[in-house]
Parts: structure tokens; sequence; C-alpha cells
């Protein structure tokens, strides 16, 4: 058995694929952090170790089986969208993000294999096999970068409005609106700790079978200022929690009814010459019997439930495809 903690990656738009060995003495770190900040997990290393697709046979671990776990059907999801709509409506709230959790029931998952499918169908995405120990085997795919910091300049993105990527399909005032949401409050934490910000977009970003519409931001961050306060200021954006912040996060915390866990938390690689850090979505962890994923999407007064519920829907086939 290969020995934990170890994961594996794949950046953005790369076709290489890298392994993380933990090694306590390493000057680089590979950080795994909760939504509610409240639990965090270090890799420590090295370097990235380049890996081809024959070596990953080497990589043998056992999964755990899960306990029961409750699931939030698709009844229950649609009262709790209705319940959040009428609180937008009544409250200082503007958006709030509204997650849910499924089980796939499956006796042969093949994480090394699942991950691979993962990365040749979403390209433009950083995809990851976390494997922290038995109990917590992570795999994921997400679209959203928290922060680029490399050579004085931080670069981000507001991602945020979901659609079949289809081009029948069109942008509505209600996707328009929740981005701009988004993107306004990225610039406004921005202007706190950031010089020289150029913005580009809003524009279309297609992945695989949904598309979103997102704002890239480039800026400078100020002399008195780190990286490490900015991505702490920056998470949780709007895109996963909601504005005004702490009013969304105490509904979610309220009502939700699950622990979030690691979904919706950040990944970030911190080498000597970058510093990487990316939204933990569409993801999930992966057991013996079964994967237990997590989906969401931004809830505004102009949403309507049952598409709601179809966002998470389709959102949950980028993994759910991919398990092999």
């Amino acid at each position: 058995m290969y020995k934990l903690p170890f994961a594996i990656i794949r950046l953005p738009k790369c076709s290489k694929y890298f392994l993380i060995e933990n090694d306590k003495n390493g000057s680089n770190l590979y950080k795994f952090n909760s939504f509610n900040n409240s639990k965090q997990y270090i890799l420590s290393y090295h370097n990235l170790i380049e890996l081809h697709k024959p070596e990953f046979k080497n990589l043998n671990f056992s999964l755990s089986k899960s306990e029961e776990v409750k699931i939030l059907n698709k009844n229950d999801y649609i009262t709790l969208v209705n319940k959040t709509i009428d609180y937008i409506k009544n409250s200082n709230a503007l958006k709030i993000v509204i997650s849910r959790n499924l089980w796939l029931s499956r006796s042969n998952i093949n994480p090394i294999n699942s991950f691979l499918a993962l990365c040749d169908a979403n390209p433009n995405s950083f995809c990851h096999l976390s494997v922290w120990n038995n109990d917590e085997i992570w795999i994921g795919s997400t679209p959203e970068i928290l922060g680029y910091y490399d050579n004085s300049i931080f670069k981000t993105m507001a991602l945020a409005g979901t659609l079949p990527n289809k081009n029948s399909y069109h942008w509505s005032e209600k996707e328009i609106y929740e981005q701009k949401l988004v993107s306004d409050y990225i610039y406004q934490i921005l202007n706190i700790y950031c010089d020289n910000i150029s913005i580009l977009g809003p524009e279309t970003y297609g992945l695989n079978h949904i598309k979103h519409l997102v704002t890239h931001f480039s800026s400078q961050i100020k002399n008195d200022k780190s990286i490490y306060e900015l991505i702490n200021a920056l998470h949780p954006t709007p895109a996963v929690c909601g504005l005004p912040l702490n009013l969304s996060k105490k509904f979610i915390d309220e009502n939700e009814g699950y622990d979030r866990d690691f979904y919706a938390g950040f990944i970030g690689l911190e080498d000597i010459s970058f510093k990487k850090y990316f939204v933990n979505l569409r993801c999930g962890k992966l057991f013996s019997n079964g994967a237990l994923l997590f989906v969401g999407g931004g809830i505004t007064a102009q949403s309507n439930p049952e598409k709601e519920w179809y966002e998470t829907e389709m959102k949950s086939k980028i993994i759910v495809e991919c398990l092999k």
C-alpha cells in the first residue's frame, strides 16, 4: 500500500500530472481548507513530482466503507430553496448559496481511473485526488480560481451563473445579477488589498456540458498587505456563500442541515516561486461502497426552485460521469 497522505493534481490547461508526497522537511505546502475554516489538512513537500500514466498503478491504497449519511431529496431541496427565496425577499440578503449532498452507490470505484477521467473531461479545471486517510479521500474538478500570486501579480475571478452549455440557452437577468453581485464584492475586497486593478468580462466560460459567467481580475498586492490576508478576506466569496456574507453564512448554518466539510473550502498550492488557490467545487469523498458528492447554486429573489434543482443535477454529472 502507498504511504498516506498524498495528492495527485492536474493544473488547468496543463497536460501533466503531479504527485505530492508528504515530507515534513519540505518547504512547499499543499493546503486543504474547509468551508467554515474549522479544519485544515497540510502536506509539506519538496517538489512536484511529474507522474506518467504507467506509474499510477503504483499508487495503491484502500477505501473505507461509508456510514449511512442523511441525503437531501428533491422535495426537501426545493422546500429549502423556497424558504431561502422568502428569506431573501424579507431580509437584507441579496443572494444565498444553497448546497446539498448526494450519495452514489458503487461497489467498484477506482480512484485513479476516476481522477484520470475527470482530467480528460475537464481540461480547463484544477483536478485533484487528495488522499488524507482511508476515511477522507477527496476527488474534484473545480473551474474556480480563488487566487494566483506570481511575480507580485495577483489574479482572481468572479464565477457565477450556470446554464447548459448550448447556444439555445441565453443568460437571463437572474444569472447576470447573480454574477454582478460576486464581481462587485471581489472588486471591493481587491480595492482594500491591491493597486492597479484591471478587469476583463463578464464573459461566457464554457465547461464540458455547462457554462458560467466569469469576470477576471488582475492586480498588485499593496506593500503593507500579504497574500494570506487577501485569501482569507476573499474566502468564502459570494459565489459559494452569499451576500451579505455574515447573514448568508448564518442562514446556511441554520438551514442547510449538513456539514459542508471541505466542499466550497479552498485548496492551496504554495511553492517558492508561486501560490495558487482554488475553490473546492465539483467534488466528493470516495468510499468502498460509493461516493458522497456535493453540489450547490446561488439563490436570489428571482430564482426558480425547479431550475435550481436542475442546476445541481447538471453539476453533479461532472463527477458522476467520470467515476470508474
